[in-house]
């Protein structure tokens, strides 16, 4: 009798700073889309990337080194064991200490750059990667649907208690999309994928005066 695979547990919060320059990489956070619906083997998970599976060894075992995926089945073939990973959990928190603009060193600083780039960088290729995609299925007798995309940029001044009550006003509707898209089963014909990207953050300039301040 084959087993259930063993389950991604609902979240995870990442305490360790090498957890997150794990996922500080556009190709390990494609990889972790990937195997959210469902287990795959790295074959699979190139396959659906176009990469080489070669390219993909090293970036499964930072994931498994620090427990973003895991292991939930081996098969043989032949004499080769084919390993099937999956995430092991659904969502992953970053504790507030480890990622927020307060940060004291300029190592510290780059790493959550490097972290945030990581996101936008893969919403870049997501998008790139779907507007084709979309394009060839058309041209290839797909019916047409008006879907949009929704993209906006703004900057306006807002009181810290506005700007807190407004980001938890963008996390209960980012958790309402979460659980809308649970609820479903897994791959239905009648839905697709959606994706979303949010960023918000307080945006600081350079003040030249304090620079020349400093400087003396």
């Amino acid at each position: 009798m084959k087993k259930d695979p063993i389950q991604p547990q609902e979240s995870i919060t990442i305490q360790e700073l090498d957890a997150l320059k794990t996922l500080a990489d556009p190709l390990r956070n494609k990889i972790m889309e990937v195997l959210t619906p469902e287990p795959h083997t790295v074959n699979q998970v190139a396959q659906k990337l176009g990469v080489e599976s070669s390219k993909l060894y090293y970036h499964f075992s930072l994931l498994e080194k620090h427990g973003f995926i895991q292991v939930v089945e081996t098969k043989q073939h032949g004499n080769l064991l084919e390993k099937h990973f999956w995430i092991t959990a659904y969502h992953f928190k970053i504790t507030e200490d480890k990622f927020n603009f307060n940060v004291d060193t300029p190592e510290g600083t780059e790493q959550i750059i490097s972290l945030l780039l990581a996101n936008i960088e893969l919403t870049r290729e997501d998008l790139r990667r779907s507007m084709y995609a979309r394009h060839q299925q058309i041209s290839q007798g797909a019916e047409k649907n008006p879907r949009s995309v929704l993209d906006k940029r703004e900057i306006f001044n807002l009181p810290d208690d506005k700007a807190k009550e407004f980001q938890q006003r963008l996390a209960e509707l980012i958790e309402e999309f979460k659980q809308e898209g649970q609820s479903l089963p897994s791959a239905p014909s009648e839905t697709i994928a959606w994706a979303l990207s949010v960023v918000f953050y307080p945006s600081f300039y350079f003040d030249p005066e304090q620079e020349t301040t400093q400087g003396e």
